[in-house]
């Protein structure tokens, strides 16, 4: 079967393309609208994309796989709803139409929002809006017919179909899919069996939104950002109380656990959309000068560098890593395994990831390096693809399944700039010599990767030996909070010798700790508290990037660099070279290796 999975008008828009089981093409609308999230649009342009590369048209699709369960709108999501309004009392409230408070906003607990949630999602309304969003590729002839798939279904597929394991226990975190927030299930062979729900609005992704938004960043998208000031809150771990105080947000016993959405979604909002003013109350009780920030420059994050909210963001993180991690093992005391898969959008929490290894015999961890809902068409294509009878167990080696540009192509777009470049001999040769220099570099090579983390083929790199290339990268090059750690890229022959736990380590989606005697070694890509989010490359998956480390093991005697996305602050990673080029003279990168072309400033 010829399968093209869409995700759609919600977070992340995103397609791909399943031949006969096997993922051949995949991208997120934001690389090529360059709108970052690209929130609520049909993936136009990820679609023509995917095509292109797989040099078909769309009237050769059998079916459009879509990871949304339409079946459940409208009524049967109405009763879920409903029952959980009148469960906490504040939706009651809501349903008799009181007057908000003054400055109050409408949140997700209005009854009016989520009635048109519902009339939104209604079978006849979603396929009509699908067909309206396939003809705007250019296709004129017959469609071809749309599956709904669960969502929290595709998001198992993709992890534990796409994982080294023929056996594991899968965890699906999302902020809801229909009516459920977390699933589990088992993998098995060829076969998935989903073990447990965990209905809304029992939310881990409200939950971490809700901070997410109490800090001042945008609830969805800076999610990374909290996770990161969590960091910092490490040397006072012992004696923060933050993780016991946010029970009554988050509790958690014997295998299951509970959000309580009267701090989340359902209640008065005078503040923001994700968390009500119960939670103000509660955070202001506990310290009055932790009053909610609102949206904040990017350039200016010194309150949040006071210890009083660096200390509630890592209470927020340890309360999710607790938790979760309570439910695997609770999970495992049922149906022990040593494997344990990831995905949905709070799969994208690498250190929560990393606090699972180890946790309740939890050996190895495959976190899918696109976990967020663009991510989540792959599983629905994965589904579909299965029922027609195709096999789908691949395990995943590289995530570079975007478009991909020629020197031809490349020298084109540089001619056209006017821009001074030359063609070395070897250009992972010449930028290791760059890199070994002092120099920063953008890496543009090969096929553009999937997911929201540069795998060396859009990069920034630096060299990890300069006790300023952290800092330099943040407020010279990214341009963004000085306080956000770096990745590293290490040669797969060296890895185990700088962090525990490296065979987990492909796709920088799992936190794992620097052992103690490289600690100094790898200050500029590591985080405060002992941890990195590596990226072990490998010879067979890329040979040129794996060759560019290797020039600069010779050059210098360090088996790794600095890696960060090809990209300014608050856009996606670019896509062409045409975008490369301008971040590249948009920002203080010293070089840019683009394809077998290297620019200097």
């Amino acid at each position: 079967m010829i399968v093209l999975g869409v995700f759609a008008f919600g977070m992340n828009p995103g397609a791909c393309l399943l031949r006969d089981g096997e993922l051949v093409a995949f991208g997120e609308e934001e690389r090529f609208t360059r709108l970052l999230g690209s929130h609520g649009m049909f993936p136009v342009r990820a679609t023509v994309s995917c095509l292109r590369q797989a040099q078909i048209d769309l009237g050769e699709v059998d079916v459009v796989a879509f990871p949304w369960d339409a079946s459940k709108y409208p009524y049967r999501m109405l009763f879920s709803i409903g029952r959980q309004f009148l469960k906490y009392g504040v939706g009651a409230t809501r349903l008799r139409g009181t007057r908000r408070r003054r400055g109050e906003r409408s949140g997700p607990g209005n009854v009016g929002s989520v009635l048109r949630n519902l009339l939104q999602h209604s079978p006849r309304r979603l396929l009509a809006e699908i067909r309206s969003g396939l003809r705007a590729t250019g296709h004129r002839g017959d469609l071809p017919p749309v599956e709904f798939v669960p969502h929290h279904l595709c998001h198992a597929y993709s992890a534990y179909f796409s994982s080294p394991f023929d056996d594991a226990l899968v965890l699906t975190l999302d902020g809801s899919g229909e009516d459920t927030c977390t699933q589990l299930a088992r993998g098995s062979g060829e076969d998935l069996r989903v073990l447990s729900e965990t209905p809304i609005p029992h939310s881990l992704g409200w939950y971490y939104a809700a901070f997410t938004a109490y800090m001042g960043f945008l609830p969805y998208r800076h999610e990374g950002k909290l996770m990161a000031l969590a960091g910092l809150g490490h040397e006072r771990a012992a004696h923060n109380p933050w993780p016991e105080r946010l029970g009554d947000v988050l509790s958690f016993r014997d295998g299951a656990y509970e959000v309580d959405p009267t701090f989340t979604r359902f209640g008065s909002h005078s503040h923001a959309e994700r968390f009500t003013d119960k939670l103000v109350d509660l955070v202001t009780g506990h310290d009055a000068a932790l009053r909610p920030l609102e949206a904040m420059n990017p350039r200016d994050g010194a309150r949040l560098l006071q210890p009083a909210y660096v200390d509630l963001a890592w209470g927020v993180q340890r309360r999710l890593e607790e938790a979760v991690g309570d439910l695997v093992a609770g999970a495992l005391r049922e149906s022990p395994t040593p494997n344990l898969c990831i995905a949905g959008g709070v799969g994208l929490n690498c250190k929560l990831n990393g606090s699972l290894r180890g946790q309740a015999g939890i050996e190895r961890v495959f976190a899918f390096p696109a976990s967020n809902d663009a991510g989540s068409a792959i599983g629905a294509a994965m589904v579909v693809a299965r029922g027609g009878g195709d096999t789908i167990k691949r395990e995943l080696t590289s995530t570079h399944l975007g478009p991909e540009f020629s020197d031809a192509e490349i020298h084109t777009a540089l001619s056209f700039s006017r821009v001074t470049f030359h063609e070395p001999s070897d250009i992972a040769e010449e930028a290791a010599k760059c890199l070994a220099a002092g120099k920063s570099v953008g890496w543009f090579q090969g096929r553009m990767e999937a997911g929201p983390r540069a795998l060396g083929a859009r990069s920034i790199l630096a060299d990890p030996r300069r006790p300023d290339a952290s800092d330099r990268l943040n407020r010279e090059v990214k341009g963004r909070e000085t306080w956000r750690p770096f990745c590293p890229s290490i040669l797969a022959e060296s890895a185990e010798e700088l962090v525990r736990g490296s065979d987990d380590a492909g796709f920088m989606s799992v936190a794992l700790p620097v052992r103690e005697a490289q600690l100094s070694v790898m200050e500029q890509c590591r985080h405060v508290d002992g941890t990195t989010r590596p990226q072990v490359v490998r010879p067979q998956v890329l040979p040129r990037y794996h060759a560019l480390l290797r020039h600069f093991e010779r050059e210098t005697g360090t088996p790794f660099l600095v890696n960060t996305s090809l990209n300014l602050s608050g856009e996606p990673i670019v896509c062409t070279p045409e975008e490369a080029l301008r971040s590249f003279f948009s920002s203080g990168l010293d070089a840019l290796a683009i394809g077998s072309f290297l620019l200097e400033k």
